[in-house]
């Protein structure tokens, strides 16, 4: 392997390619509504999104809470460590609204990662419901708490934060074609429990969906109390088109990089659009 490919390896497994793409979708968000980039909470975004993904990795299915503090502590490298507590202390500058946001979407990762109560099974062993959850808390952390309107949800508010999420959720199905040749029939992913075809063709509907909801916010009537935000536009559209490719050529046998960094690199490219179109 040559000494690029290493490099970019490390930046994809250190999860700082999708903590880029996080980042990308929150500044978006502040653009899209025409108000000002909250520099402290793009900052938490990033970096939150490296401690959380490296936290997740380090700790297996169905262990105690202890044994997964334990194991967290132990293989996680020390700078992660580090920013972990960066990102506590950038979460103390942000409003109670965002506070309570935030731990409701702490616990619904959770959730995923430890065991439940008693002798209910994590929510890991439903392999299905895994995305569905990676999509909450992404539209969760990159469009309502960056709008800061938990404590007023709208209609529209709500309609948003469904379109994106999913949008997430089919920007995550390559990664379930990716670990279906490797994940036990326990824990089905989408293309397992599905099968392919289905699985693509679930995905260009929610896509779909998405389209037709943001079609309504920026053309459909207006309600004066609402923050009117749509991403509707041309480095959207396209956008939808580059998310669209990526699930139809999505396969169980693709390359590394097909998912771990081109897919990721969606949402970098559309704030690039963005800016730049």
């Amino acid at each position: 392997m040559s000494p690029f490919k290493r490099c970019l390896r490390q930046y994809v497994e250190h999860n700082i390619h999708v903590s880029f793409a996080v980042f990308c979708l929150v500044l978006l968000t502040y653009r899209y509504a025409g108000i000002p980039a909250d520099l402290n909470y793009l900052v938490f975004a990033f970096l939150g999104t490296i401690v959380a993904y490296s936290y997740i990795k380090n700790v297996p299915a169905q262990v105690s809470f202890k044994s997964g503090v334990f194991l967290l502590l132990q293989r996680s490298p020390w700078w992660v460590h580090i920013m972990g507590i960066i990102s506590v202390l950038l979460v103390a500058t942000f409003s109670v609204v965002q506070q309570i946001g935030l731990v409701f979407f702490m616990i619904l990762s959770l959730a995923y990662i430890l065991p439940g109560p008693a002798k209910l099974a994590p929510f890991r062993d439903y392999g299905a419901i895994k995305i569905v959850i990676v999509a909450l808390v992404w539209s969760g952390v990159t469009v309502l708490l960056p709008l800061r309107l938990l404590h007023h949800i709208s209609e529209k508010t709500l309609l948003l934060f469904l379109a994106q999420t999913l949008w997430i959720i089919v920007l995550t199905i390559p990664f379930e074609f990716r670990d279906s040749g490797k994940d036990v029939l326990r824990h089905p992913t989408w293309p397992q429990k599905l099968g392919p075809l289905r699985t693509k063709i679930l995905g260009t509907v929610l896509l779909i969906i998405c389209a037709v909801i943001h079609l309504y916010l920026s053309f459909g009537p207006e309600i004066e109390s609402d923050l009117l935000i749509t991403f509707w536009g041309s480095p959207f559209l396209i956008t939808l088109c580059l998310t669209c490719f990526g699930l139809l050529m999505a396969q169980s046998n693709q390359s590394y990089w097909y998912s771990a960094f081109w897919i990721e690199a969606i949402p970098i490219a559309w704030l690039l659009m963005t800016y730049f179109y």
